[in-house]
Parts: C-alpha cells; structure tokens; sequence
C-alpha cells in the first residue's frame, strides 16, 4: 500500500507532463511545416527522456526512504486544494476577473495571509482555471478539486522543488474527471505567427527568472513570487498588447518555472533557460488540450523536468 501511493503519486504526474509533451512536439512540428510522426517523435524525445529519467529517480527514492502516512495535515491540504478550486472558478467566471487574474489573486491572498496553506491553495486556484465550455457547472469543478487534493497528497514526497508540480497535480485532477464523463477541451486556439510565437517565447523566459527573483533572491517565496508576476501580466497585458491574454498566459505558465527550488534549478540563468522551453512548449500546445485546468503549469513542470535533467547529465 505504501509503494503504492508513492507510486500512484509519480506515475500520475509523469503521464500528464508526457501528455503534454507529445502534444506540444505536434505543434511546434506544425509551425515549422513538419508535421509528421517521426518530427513528433523527435521533438518529444529529449523532453520524454527527461521525464521518464527523473521520474525514476524520484520513484526509487520514495520507495526506499520509508512509509506513507496519511497526517491531519493531508488532510487539511486536501481539502484546501478541493475548496480553492470553486472559489477561483467563480472568481474567473462569475464576478468576471478571468482564470489568470483569479488564480493569481488566490494564490496571492492564501501566500500572504496562510502561507503555510499557501501551495495546497494555489493548486486549487489552477484546477478553477478550467474554462466553462469544459466543466459547466461547479459540481465538475468540485470533483477535480477533490481529485487534484488526493493527487496532491500522494505525490506530496515526489518532484518537490519542481516549478509546475501544482499545475500539474490539477491537471491531472481535471483530465481524470474530463476521462470519466466523457468531456472534451475547449475550442483551440491557432498557432500563431512566427514573430509573435518569438516574443511569446521570450516573454516567458523574462517572466521565469523574474519569478525566480522574488521568489529566491527576494525570499517572497514560491507562491507569492508567482502569483506576483501572473496578477501584474494579467491586469496589464490584455489592455495594452494586441496579444495580451496570450501574453497573460505565457507569462503565467513561465512564472511556475520560476517557482523551482534553487537546489533544482540554481540560479537565474538556468531558470530563464527553463522559461524559454516553457514558452516552446506554450507555443505547441495552443491546438491541444486548451481550456484544462493545470495545462499551463504541467507545461512549467515538463520545462523544469527537461532543464534539470539536462543539467544533472551534464554535471556527471
């Protein structure tokens, strides 16, 4: 049972950073007018190993440092994660603020004043960015906010320090009720144009290290270093850029990059590096999966697992 949930609690979050992966090779393979099986195969071969690399890492480790035990603290992270999904969800759509600006307020608000609350909370706000044309109504919302917090429990001793561990948690959340009832993504939206997925690479590369910052140097910590960024983007971009709420999103999905622990990813440098994948990857998966809770983070936490991988080979 033990092994089981640690088990549970990997595997889980590498199926849903694969599944992103191989969606944002397809993409990126369409920009460049190579969209074929084995471009897709190529492009998500390094990413792929990546993940298949750390995962096992992560997966040995738990299973031999010791038991799983379920504490009143799991508890409590468990429901928080599961009630922060509603709450950003009418944030977002009913009182209208959009799913950046209300995650990151929830992220904001649960970082400062519970801060020990504060990554459960904020996993939760992810899962209520779904949009409305996935889950209607808020009892959908309320199951993948149940189903994040288990996931968020049974991984709570992998991937730690991994930018995009949260957003993952909630995709899988929002895919394992998508797959029960049958739901289908959001209406895509089309690659962009060369120069515009360009910038949108770039911006998520400033938006990363920028996370990083207030987050490490800063010693805001994680949460409130990302929501920081994404409240900021968010309110500004879509009123003064053409492509604002791309340019919300990007640097959103970066500032999860940005959330890394130093001992992961160690400086400013790496983490940019990091943020510039993350843009890539942004930028492929646009036709896939589009409007699913967690998808920006799972793409930060494919990002961070790639960077690190790379590094960890390299440093030996």
């Amino acid at each position: 049972m033990r092994r089981t949930a640690h088990l549970f609690g990997a595997s889980t979050l590498a199926v849903a950073a694969s599944t992103v992966t191989v969606a944002a090779a397809s993409g990126v393979a369409e920009l460049v007018h190579a969209h074929s099986l084995p471009w897709v195969i190529t492009l998500a071969c390094l990413p792929a190993v990546c993940i298949g690399y750390v995962t096992a890492g992560e997966a040995r480790r738990v299973v031999t440092d010791g038991g799983f035990v379920v504490t009143e603290t799991d508890i409590v992270n468990l429901h928080a994660v599961a009630v922060a999904a509603p709450v950003t969800r009418w944030l977002a759509v009913e009182a209208g603020l959009g799913p950046v600006v209300a995650s990151a307020l929830v992220g904001l608000i649960a970082g400062l004043f519970v801060p020990t609350y504060g990554a459960p909370v904020y996993c939760g706000s992810f899962v209520g960015m779904v949009a409305p044309s996935v889950f209607v109504g808020r009892l959908a919302v309320a199951a993948a906010g149940l189903m994040a917090g288990v996931t968020f429990v049974a991984a709570k001793r992998v991937f730690d320090g991994f930018g995009g561990k949260l957003g993952t948690t909630a995709f899988v959340g929002c895919g394992t009720v998508a797959l029960t009832t049958g739901t289908n993504p959001a209406e895509p939206a089309a690659l962009p144009d060369p120069v515009t997925a360009v910038a949108l690479v770039a911006v998520a590369g400033v938006a990363a290290a920028l996370t990083f910052v207030v987050s490490v140097r800063l010693d805001h910590g994680p949460v409130v270093g990302s929501a920081v960024v994404g409240l900021v983007v968010g309110l500004l971009a879509p009123t003064l850029l053409p492509v604002g709420g791309q340019v919300a999103a990007v640097a959103f999905c970066a500032s999860f990059v940005g959330m890394v622990s130093p001992n992961r990813l160690p400086s400013e440098r790496a983490t940019f590096g990091a943020g510039l994948l993350a843009g890539g990857l942004y930028v492929g998966t646009m036709p896939y999966l589009a409007g699913f809770g967690g998808k920006l983070g799972t793409i930060a936490f494919v990002a961070c697992l790639a960077t690190y991988g790379v590094r960890t080979v390299n440093s030996r």
